[in-house]
């Protein structure tokens, strides 16, 4: 069905195993940011990541705000898995951005190692949940390219 939708949007890592860094053959989670508003992030993609890097820094530390202490929380176990949940305005500004949970597929990946932070992302939020990295051969060549 992502296939079939095709609605691109950009991603950026929140976190990710951290075997994924490295030449590997097994599929393994991420936690992703993206937004379905492709007219604040398609000019600027690294915007998500600035997101994903607040998001990251709330990692286990104590937040008296409660969607603050939600995203916390989750990071911190790295077991639980969310999909589709909105991040905080203070942290997205006045657009929807969403965190979900993601099987990154190493045949997507070049040399089979995750090396970019920012990518491409197939969903389709009126139908399901799930979301889907596209596959890096079609990615830009570079992050210049962006």
């Amino acid at each position: 069905m992502l296939l079939a939708e095709e609605r691109l949007v950009w991603g950026a890592i929140v976190q990710a195993n951290t075997d994924l860094f490295t030449r590997g053959w097994h599929d393994l989670p991420a936690a992703v940011i993206y937004s379905p508003d492709t007219s604040v992030f398609d000019g600027s993609p690294d915007l998500l990541l600035d997101i994903a890097r607040k998001l990251y820094r709330l990692k286990g530390t104590r937040q008296q705000d409660p969607e603050l202490a939600a995203f916390s929380r989750m990071l911190a176990s790295e077991m639980d898995r969310e999909m589709r949940l909105e991040v905080p305005r203070r942290l997205s500004g006045s657009t929807a951005v969403y965190c979900t949970d993601i099987v990154v597929a190493r045949r997507h990946l070049h040399g089979r190692a995750l090396s970019e932070s920012v990518f491409p992302l197939l969903i389709a939020p009126e139908h399901t949940a799930t979301t889907m990295m596209l596959p890096s051969r079609f990615w830009p060549a570079s992050s210049a390219d962006r």
